[in-house]
């Protein structure tokens, strides 16, 4: 025996053994008495049976190992191994992992204050749990929920969430119970000694399966990992992970910027990690392979067996992988589940799945008479069935069908019937497709959607983004895919969405723009996603139909009339007086509004407007005096659950004559038409989207007149947030962003927490706060210079939307801003004063001039 040859495995299955001896390896096998196997000991050069996990007892052993026949390494690619083999590397400098790195690693608790202590950016709170009393107190210092677990298990034993301080006995009695425990079911290698408390980390889970050499670390794939809030059991895993770009890489840096930390030089690791809203943080590390089958799954999809190659590198025998291995197809698991407290009665189809096409590997692990136990952790499932195919989703698609057409787990049920054991359920995988015509940076699509681990499609406008002064990104900006469109309005842009959503296998669809609602609405229908369709949003942009609709319920509107002639708008004119307003019957923007004072105005309007024969898209009104004010909030499940209203400070349709500020303030809340205006919106909803309207979560934005003589005239109402930044203003008020609110709404993901509570409570909660918005319009002419962002600690937000050298246009719509600021104040008044001195110094320190 060849002691450069010669291997010191602490704990291993039949397998890790049987690839050791195929590499031409001696093994010396120190093996726990429930593990040991004929196979081991046919393969193995020595085995040793004793308690790998008590070094007192492995020493000596390994001592005399040692004066012959002499080895190289020692390596255990199973948990309770690991720290013992980094004893045997520290005893005798072997290289490899040592004792003090893995014991941190493996000590939930010492990693936590490891990477608290040396990398406070990615640290997670934590703390022991020795009493009851504990949890009390990392529920007040942490908020909750919060995870309780045992700081050395696996498979997810003893993990509970402590949703509230209701939880806390609960908790405390589960983890008095598992403390000192040693049951087969948990692992007859483990004690359940000490616990640990850490933060909850919100955002979707997976691993990362790496290998490092002398300190480079290799990312060989990113596992998706399926899991459901109402337990810990894994319920599959997929590779390679379907991730953005973007998100990739951060897992990636994240991961690797965790294994520099803990100190980890060579060999394969298991790192668990959530992509979280401040960024990817780990869960858990192991100088490990995985379970669950995953590393087979690594081998289908990349041609890589981490097994082999772990037990290969110490000795030199297998080289060092590529930065970024290429995938060549999907792998995944699928694991079993039965409804609790049926019994198996029989098992059948196990080798019939083995031969299905694509199957890796089937692992059952019910036998019949065993009771099916609420899912709580891996140990809970019923088997599992590892399956390849061309791509993640195919592969995941395809674990389904083989257990559904296969494998024959019959339950009995306490009646007397009987059920088939199923594939655990995963989350749908949602893919976002994104009409965007707006700017781009103050909508951050990913921050919004931290947990989102599916495409975001996005399609701009050119236009747009130069207009706020913003570059055409080169490349997708972390996204799926970024199409920019020079005509908005093309043909193109419609045709080019269709082929997205069926090409990405869009589940949701969103838009933000007045102009892109119908089609995003078209789309929801097209594909028969959940959200507005068509009919649900027609209302709220067919003006006539918006009109209408409100009438019926009593809602007072200006007078109007759809005239398709210029005859019919005279008729009109005349019986109304002047001024009136024309307008487009699904305009926005205040594009092409016209109020015209008298009749030669109105009769070039006629002319200019039916100079090509009938209209049927224009409407006129009747003028309505008055302040125009606009109620914005958000709507769950068919009810307003947030709300605040605002008025203008100045006209609408004024965009391209108005020189100076343009401001808009919230209504304080002892304002005699706050309730009022509170009031008619929930009104104009309940006429518009009423009970069966698909329209469900979204946000709204209201425009009304406040008359001379105090009545309430409706003007328009928007089934999307408001325009300019009233976004801004409305997330200073209640802490809730109107754009992500709707984004997250139509792609499917849960809604903001303080939302919830609110539309379950039903009552309308107060702002924290007064605010409002100073808008200043574009001007043509050469920006000669520009003032510096102010700072003032009142200010929540300051915009430039152009650039000193750069020649602009006049404003062409209500949105085309020079400078826009969000400002705060305890009351109307003051918000008024501050943002008008504000509007004022910017225009001061602004300077354009004719254009050379």
């Amino acid at each position: 025996m060849n002691p450069e040859r010669t291997l010191v495995l602490v704990g291993a299955t039949d397998e890790t053994v049987r690839k050791a001896h195929d590499l031409g390896l001696s093994v010396l096998l120190l093996q726990h008495p429930t593990k040991v196997s004929e196979e081991q000991n046919r393969l193995a050069a020595a085995v040793e049976v004793v308690d790998f996990t008590d070094w007192s007892l492995v020493e000596p052993l390994v001592r005399a190992w040692h004066r012959s026949p002499g080895f190289a390494a020692a390596l255990s690619l199973t948990e309770p191994g690991l720290e013992n083999a980094g004893r045997i590397n520290d005893l005798y400098g072997l290289g490899g992992t040592g004792y003090e790195v893995t014991a941190r690693i493996r000590d939930k608790a010492a990693m936590r204050r490891y990477v608290a202590e040396h990398d406070p950016a990615h640290a997670v709170g934590a703390r022991s749990l020795r009493a009851r009393e504990d949890l009390d107190a990392f529920g007040a210092a942490y908020g909750f929920p919060f995870i309780v677990k045992p700081v050395d298990a696996t498979a997810s034993i003893g993990v509970q969430r402590v949703r509230g301080p209701q939880d806390a006995d609960r908790v405390w009695d589960e983890v008095v119970r598992l403390s000192g425990t040693r049951t087969d079911r948990v692992s007859s290698l483990f004690v359940l000694q000490d616990f640990l408390m850490e933060e909850y980390l919100d955002g979707p889970e997976f691993s990362v399966e790496s290998f490092s050499f002398a300190g480079r670390h290799v990312i060989v794939t990113i596992t998706e990992k399926f899991t459901s809030d109402g337990h810990f059991a894994e319920l599959g895993h997929a590779v390679p992970a379907r991730l953005s770009p973007a998100d990739e890489d951060a897992a990636r840096d994240a991961v690797r910027g965790f294994l520099d930390v803990m100190g980890i030089r060579d060999g394969v690791c298991h790192t668990e990690v959530r992509l979280t809203a401040k960024g990817p943080r780990v869960i858990e590390g192991h100088n490990r392979i995985a379970g669950d089958a995953i590393p087979e799954l690594v081998q289908s999809a990349f041609g890589i067996d981490l097994s082999t190659l772990a037990l290969a590198h110490p000795f030199g025998l297998a080289g060092e992988l590529p930065d970024r291995p290429t995938a060549r197809g999907g792998a995944a698991v699928r694991t079993l589940v039965g409804t609790p407290g049926t019994r198996v009665e029989s098992v059948a189809g196990v080798e019939e799945a083995r031969g299905a096409q694509g199957v890796i590997d089937v692992r059952i692990s019910a036998r019949p008479g065993d009771d099916v136990r609420t899912l709580k952790d891996n140990w809970d499932r019923l088997g599992l069935i590892a399956v390849s195919a061309g791509d993640t989703t195919a592969a995941i698609r395809r674990g389904a069908e083989v257990i559904r057409e296969h494998l024959r787990i019959t339950l009995a049920r306490p009646d007397g019937g009987t059920d088939l054991a199923r594939p655990a359920e995963v989350k749908r995988r949602e893919n976002l497709l994104i009409l965007h015509r707006n700017p781009l940076e103050p909508f951050p699509f990913r921050s919004w959607l931290p947990e989102h681990t599916g495409d975001i499609v996005v399609l701009g406008s050119r236009e747009k983004i130069e207009l706020a002064g913003e570059k055409v990104p080169d490349g997708d900006l972390g996204y799926t895919r970024l199409e920019i469109f020079d005509d908005f309005d093309a043909d193109e842009v419609d045709a080019r969405a269709l082929e997205l959503a069926a090409a990405h296998g869009i589940t949701g669809v969103t838009a933000l723009h007045e102009a892109d609602m119908l089609r995003a609405a078209r789309l929801r229908e097209r594909f028969g996603l959940p959200g507005a369709w068509y009919g649900d949003v027609l209302p709220f942009r067919d003006k006539a139909l918006m009109k209408t609709r409100a009438q019926a319920a009593g809602i007072e509107v200006a007078s109007w009339l759809q005239p398709r002639t210029a005859e019919e708008a005279r008729t009109f004119a005349a019986a109304e007086g002047f001024p009136v307003v024309f307008k487009e019957r699904q305009g926005f923007n205040a594009i092409g509004l016209r109020i015209l004072e008298d009749e030669a105005s109105f009769e070039e309007c006629l002319t200019e407007v039916y100079g090509a024969g009938e209209r049927d898209d224009v409407l006129l009104e009747d003028f309505v005096p008055g302040r125009m004010c606009h109620v914005d909030g958000l709507v769950a499940d068919g009810r307003v659950a947030m709300a605040w209203p605002s008025q203008y400070q100045y006209d609408l349709s004024s965009f391209a004559s108005d020189p100076g500020p343009r401001i808009d303030l919230t209504l304080d809340p002892d304002d005699p038409i706050t309730p009022r205006l509170l009031d008619l919106s929930e009104q104009v909803l309940a006429a518009l989207a009423p009970e069966g309207s698909r329209l469900r979560d979204y946000a709204f934005h209201m425009e009304v007149f406040h008359t001379p003589d105090d009545r309430l005239v409706l003007c328009e109402i928007a089934c999307r947030p408001g325009g300019a930044k009233i976004r801004e203003v409305f997330g200073t008020l209640f802490g809730v962003h109107l754009g992500e609110y709707a984004v997250r709404a139509d792609a499917g993901h849960e809604l903001h927490a303080a939302v919830r509570q609110r539309a379950e409570s039903g009552e309308l909660p107060a702002p924290r706060c007064m605010a409002g918005q100073m808008l200043l319009m574009k001007q043509p002419g050469l920006v000669r210079s520009l003032p510096e962002e102010p700072q003032e600690p009142w200010l929540a937000g300051f915009w430039l939307y152009a650039e000193e050298g750069q020649v602009i246009a006049p404003a062409s719509g209500s949105s085309d801003f020079l400078a826009a600021a969000v400002g705060t104040a305890p009351n109307r008044t003051e918000c008024e004063r501050r943002l008008r001195e504000l509007g004022v110094w910017v225009r001061e320190h602004s300077e354009i001039g004719d254009a050379p």
